[in-house]
């Protein structure tokens, strides 16, 4: 497993790194300082030189993470070597105000105040996302403890170890494919979001009481699935208890089968759920926004047309990639806070 650990300066790469004792690590600066010693010093074209040397170097290793850079303010430093050498990247969020404060205090880093902090963060995170997808690589966004890193790093640390020892949202979206697959022969497959989707409310907030702030930064990676199946551990319903759930009876009744039901919700209520419509449903620690993706275009390289329902950030990569994606939208008529500002071009709101 070969892991990217990539975040603005002074978010706390080092910090992390220096915890880490599950795999081989490796400081990006430092051998780029091997490699040429005069390396901070050099001009761009030279230093992209090295950048490329050093991935070119690392290509022989098999297990290890690694620190980098995506962009230094405007300036893009990450070159498709980069994209190359890495299974997984795993971005360190931190808040702009925390950033901010750190830059300030750093002689040498001072010089990016000059540039829109939170911007350039959410720019780092949409494009190595993008790139992600793109070619067949996990990406999880880290962001937490709240107070920048400075403190409790065990959840952060586990998840990484959890990385080495094969949690990988890809590779799940693959094993679901390989099922759908082996289950039908339809050439249209339908995949639907849980909750909200499918019912109503959020069913585990009905069922459990259950509230989360997990998933308040928007980011809906597999670090945020991994924490709340963490969560989710000390809950359990009996399956002869009827759910106290309301149904989008409207909207599933107009649903083609067979369906396939993509959900992050609990497992003892989706599975009473999805035996009650006659559907197969998927769950877990990594059904993540990019597992949703990566099972969409799994199955449309497999040669299937794709129709998709969702109705959050949650299911917005599944929508826009899907062949007909459907986003379900409030009574109200608006839609999801946490797409706000996304592009839905091309999406049907029902």
């Amino acid at each position: 497993m070969k892991i990217g650990l990539y975040g603005l300066p002074c978010a706390g790469k080092s910090f992390i790194l220096d915890k880490i004792d599950s795999l081989e690590v490796c400081h990006g600066s430092s051998l780029l300082r091997e490699i040429e010693p005069k390396f901070d010093l050099a001009d761009e074209a030279t230093r992209d030189k090295v950048r490329k040397k050093l991935a070119k170097t690392l290509e022989r290793k098999t297990d290890f993470i690694m620190d980098g850079h995506y962009s230094f303010g405007d300036q893009i430093v990450f070159t498709e070597a980069d994209g190359a050498l890495y299974d997984a990247f795993v971005y360190l969020f931190i808040d702009s105000a925390v950033l901010k404060k750190r830059m300030a205090a750093s002689e040498r880093n001072r010089k990016y105040l000059d540039y829109n902090i939170q911007e350039w963060q959410k720019k780092e995170i949409s494009d190595l996302r993008h790139f992600c997808h793109i070619h067949d690589k996990d990406f999880y966004v880290i962001d937490n403890p709240p107070d920048g890193f400075f403190g409790d790093v065990s959840l952060p640390l586990l998840f990484i170890k959890e990385l080495t020892r094969g949690f990988s949202s890809l590779n799940f979206a693959k094993q679901c494919v390989d099922d759908i697959l082996s289950s039908t022969d339809e050439d249209n497959i339908v995949l639907a979001d849980g909750d909200k989707t499918l019912t109503i409310e959020d069913s585990s907030h009905e069922v459990f009481g259950y509230t989360t702030h997990l998933f308040d930064g928007n980011f809906y990676s597999g670090y945020q699935s991994w924490k709340q199946w963490l969560e989710f551990s000390s809950f359990s319903y009996p399956a002869s208890e009827q759910l106290p759930v309301h149904m989008r009876e409207s909207l599933i009744s107009q649903i083609n089968r067979p369906l396939f039901i993509l959900t992050s919700g609990h497992n003892d209520v989706w599975k009473q759920i999805a035996d009650s419509l006659g559907a197969k449903f998927y769950y877990g620690n990594q059904m993540s926004a990019e597992a949703k993706y990566f099972i969409t275009k799994k199955l449309q390289e497999a040669g299937r047309k794709v129709t998709a329902y969702g109705d959050g950030m949650n299911d917005y990569y599944m929508l826009k990639q899907a062949d007909k994606g459907y986003l379900i939208r409030k009574k109200d008529g608006s839609v999801s806070r946490s797409l706000i500002n996304r592009d839905l071009g091309g999406l049907n709101l029902v």
